[in-house]
């Protein structure tokens, strides 16, 4: 009965986009040109190495090595097997969607069980260093101190996210652990056993992850126009009118109200509109959390059309944005109220939004950010090797 009813409203909505493209065709051609701006000069190259080397890394079998490695570290922490490190370091290092495009492979490998992709999918979709820090900390608030801040309570958030699904977790691992040695002696024998050569996981790799940016510019142009459409129908100003009544106890203002309403299906305009506000710094800190932990209609969308046909639900995956929406929330008031001075107002760049986004090398960051997550797993690897060596040889 859901699916009929849930179809028809999905085919309200395509046929109210359609009658605003046809009388509005400037507007549309302007929004979907700003979306995929966006996409060219942010999302494919915060992106597409990411896509590369993670696609590279399971098909030459080394989630099997840091499975077993791992196991030690991701099962008591997260109640997740090792490999799901490789997901939590890439998702947290180069945003969405990676996390649901890695968890996707690694049930497709048989490597993680269906309540695990579930809990993996649900806190390994985050927001890119790049965007929090390069675009809103020193873009929209001229301060990395405050991207810095925003960062830290974006991932804290969304690490105690899939810590506390671990712990309502009874799942059990469908992997063994192996020994060390084991798990070299394994990879060895399956790198000799692929009859793939180098080029062609190579071109595979590309492959797969140029139609994944496809998807991925489909679902941002779509967007841009529906967020187009919103705000120009006025259904923007309603929903900032409700928020407003909502959050009006807690001193949010309308012009705040009105960019969390555009961040609901944009971020980066809603960030936007929001650091422009005449509201305390506080305020708008914590409403440009609040939009980055729910992430958006539109990240959704692309996170559940990854996932599409795994045991990933939609409201479980809601539920864990509003979990995430509220610890970034709180992480953000502690740490502005403990590192910020007290009064001190940082102002926004009075700078037009595609300058802000393109101000700064994408590529670089996006490569350092690449650096850092396989940095991370060789860190996580050393520890776990270390916490395996008999007691009698420890240092």
């Amino acid at each position: 009965m859901l699916k009929p009813i849930s179809s028809m409203f999905f085919l309200l909505i395509i046929l109210i986009l359609a009658v605003f493209m046809a009388i509005n065709p400037r507007e549309t051609v302007q929004a979907a040109t700003s979306g995929f701006q966006l996409w060219v000069e942010i999302l494919v190259p915060a992106l597409l190495p990411f896509f590369i080397v993670a696609d590279l890394l399971v098909s030459l079998h080394f989630v099997g090595l840091i499975g077993a490695l791992l196991e030690p570290i991701m099962r008591p922490v997260f109640r997740l097997p090792g490999c799901s490190a490789l997901v939590i370091a890439m998702g947290y290092t180069s945003g969405f969607p990676m996390g649901a495009i890695l968890s996707r492979r690694l049930w497709e490998e048989k490597l993680i069980t269906a309540q695990e992709t579930e809990r993996l999918v649900a806190f390994t979709n985050n927001s890119s260093p790049l965007f929090i820090i390069g675009a809103i900390g020193v873009g929209m608030f001229a301060s990395p101190q405050l991207g810095y801040l925003l960062a830290i309570s974006h991932y804290v958030a969304n690490l105690l996210v899939g810590f506390i699904w671990g712990r309502c977790s009874t799942s059990t691992s469908i992997t063994k652990t192996a020994s060390p040695s084991q798990a070299f002696r394994n990879l060895w024998q399956q790198l000799s056993n692929d009859e793939k050569s180098v080029g062609n996981l190579l071109a595979s790799a590309v492959s797969v992850s140029v139609n994944n940016l496809l998807a991925i510019a489909g679902f941002v142009v779509l967007f841009s126009v529906m967020t187009r459409m919103l705000i120009y129908w006025g259904v923007m100003d309603y929903i900032a009118i409700f928020l407003s009544w909502l959050l009006g106890s807690m001193n949010f203002s309308y012009p705040v109200c009105f960019g969390m309403s555009m961040g609901l299906f944009e971020i980066t305009l809603g960030s936007r509109t929001i650091t422009a506000a005449n509201d305390p710094l506080l305020i708008k800190l914590l409403a440009v959390s609040i939009i980055m932990g729910f992430s958006g209609f539109s990240i959704i969308a692309q996170v559940m059309s990854i996932v599409a046909g795994l045991p990933v639900r939609l409201s479980f995956y809601l539920l864990s944005r509003f979990l995430q929406l509220t610890f970034s929330a709180i992480i953000t008031w502690i740490g502005y109220t403990l590192v910020i001075t007290p009064g001190q107002m940082v102002s926004s760049l009075a700078m037009p939004t595609y300058r802000i986004l393109y101000a700064f090398d994408a590529w670089y960051v996006s490569l350092c950010s690449l650096v850092v997550g396989l940095l991370i797993i060789a860190v996580l690897m050393i520890i776990s090797l270390l916490m395996q060596l008999p007691k009698t040889i420890r240092p």
